[in-house]
């Protein structure tokens, strides 16, 4: 007759590293987050804002205190109007001074528009909210602004069209400093009748912006730049017979410290079934053939959205989510370019959610990455920001937020079958208890009911097979995810 003996690892809710290399999957929203973007000020603070979903404060942002490895609890930074809210990732960049430039894509409750924002973070605070764009009708759509600072100039960019066409089309809009608002926007992709989307920005050191977008009819990356009054004839990034760009591609743009410009985007090779990310650079010469960043071209899995960052030619970060084939389960990824070659992939997430997407990088003063995603709680449609950072020094203590209250105690290994859960509230509430499989599906709802504040212990004698499974407690509006292998012996 077999027993179980169950071997219970808790996902780290202060995560820590004992030496060099990624620290674990950690959270940085409270209950909600979705699409966050993270960036390094001037003082080498790393900065995330997210989609809340917060009533009509749908955009909330932290910062990451170093002295006491965690980050700031969660503040709202806009929309700030009735019937307006946010949805897409908002984008953020500093300048040399300090400043910094948080851009987002507002729907508007009144209409069947859609309008791009931004405010300033000046000193201690975020001005109020400064339009970029407004719809120019009724149908007027505009999505997914980014945005750059370099020179001392500060460029928006977005692509946006009429609800009845849905053909699209990249704007750019410059801040002028001296008059204090953004300037009228300029249609940076040519008049061509064509689908023009998913855009990117990156500004120089001498204040020209340069951008990538996806013209998905052509299969083409287009890159284009502002020359003194105009926008150069946009040229391809990739060899469309060797890569193609499939829909909407995502392309990204950063310029590194030495003047090099980096891309990265999802494309299709010649003969492939599954998509992939690419990679390309330009060093003033044009840009060279694209080249694979992600290995898993025997699976076919399809790579969607990635994003990139880079402060020499010799260290370029690459970050992605995979889709896992035959599934919607998907994973965050990344590799490194020392120059040569690219490093072998690192996952990045844990097993606390199931779908795990929309990465964004940034290197901190020290050339080492930080990742951000949205990921999805396993059974649920809860969404969260999470993120994990690499380091090249010990890190042994990463204070959790206070977002994330620590209400397990313990769920150590049992005997006979019966699992031990001991958590602990501040205060009474309703707690839930379940279990779900590897493939995301309930097993079992082992508590469900008010309890008293104080330490509880629940007992459940297991019932199901060997094998991989996850457990999450809600109560007081927190949860807490962990894996669970059960092992027959």
């Amino acid at each position: 007759m077999c027993s179980l003996a169950v071997l219970v690892a808790l996902l780290a809710l202060s995560t820590c590293a004992l030496g060099s290399g990624w620290v674990g999957e950690c959270r940085i929203s409270g209950n909600f987050g979705s699409q966050p973007c993270i960036a390094r000020d001037s003082s080498g603070r790393m900065w995330a804002v997210w989609s809340a979903d917060k009533g009509d404060t749908t955009l909330m942002y932290s910062q990451w205190l170093q002295s006491e490895g965690r980050w700031s609890p969660e503040r709202g930074v806009g929309p700030d109007g009735p019937g307006v809210y946010c949805r897409l990732r908002p984008a953020l960049a500093f300048d040399g001074n300090g400043r910094g430039c948080l851009v987002w894509h507002n729907v508007y409750d009144s209409g069947n528009t859609r309008g791009i924002a931004s405010s300033f973070w000046v000193d201690t605070c975020w001005i109020p909210e400064v339009q970029v764009a407004l719809p120019d009708s009724i149908n007027d759509l505009n999505f997914a602004p980014t945005v750059a600072c370099g020179g001392g100039e500060v460029w928006c960019v977005w692509y946006g069209g009429s609800s009845s066409t849905l053909r699209y089309s990249v704007y750019a809009s410059h801040w002028s400093e001296s008059a204090g608002h953004w300037e009228p926007k300029m249609q940076v992709s040519p008049p061509d009748g064509t689908t023009h989307w998913w855009c990117d920005v990156a500004v120089d050191g001498q204040g020209v912006p340069h951008v990538v977008w996806c013209n998905s009819e052509r299969g083409l990356i287009c890159y284009s730049r502002y020359d003194d009054s105009s926008w150069t004839a946009p040229v391809s990034v990739n060899d469309t017979l060797l890569v193609g760009a499939p829909g909407w591609a995502d392309p990204r743009i950063v310029i590194d410290n030495a003047g090099l410009m980096h891309v990265c985007y999802t494309g299709v090779a010649t003969g492939a079934t599954g998509r992939d990310i690419f990679y390309a650079r330009n060093d003033g010469n044009g840009w060279t053939p694209s080249v694979r960043v992600t290995q898993d071209t025997l699976t076919n899995y399809n790579e969607w959205y990635s994003d990139l960052d880079a402060d020499g030619p010799d260290n370029v970060w690459v970050a992605w989510d995979r889709q896992h084939e035959g599934s919607d389960y998907f994973r965050i990824h990344a590799s490194h370019y020392d120059g040569s070659a690219w490093s072998a992939e690192v996952r990045l997430d844990g097993d606390s959610a199931y779908y795990d997407d929309y990465p964004d990088v940034c290197l901190d003063a020290a050339g080492n990455p930080w990742v951000v995603w949205t990921g999805i709680t396993y059974g649920t449609n809860e969404e969260y920001a999470y993120f994990s950072r690499y380091v090249t020094e010990a890190v042994t203590d990463v204070v959790p937020s206070p977002a994330r209250r620590r209400l397990v105690e313990s769920a150590a290994s049992v005997s006979k079958g019966t699992v031990d859960v001991v958590f602990s509230l501040p205060l009474a509430g309703r707690a839930r208890l379940e279990v779900f499989d590897a493939m995301g599906r309930r097993t079992a709802v082992i508590l469900d009911e008010s309890v008293s504040a104080g330490r509880h212990r629940v007992q459940w004698q297991t019932r199901i097979p060997a094998g991989i499974y996850v457990c999450r407690l809600e109560a007081l509006g927190e949860g807490e995810t962990w894996k669970i292998m059960l092992v027959s012996h």
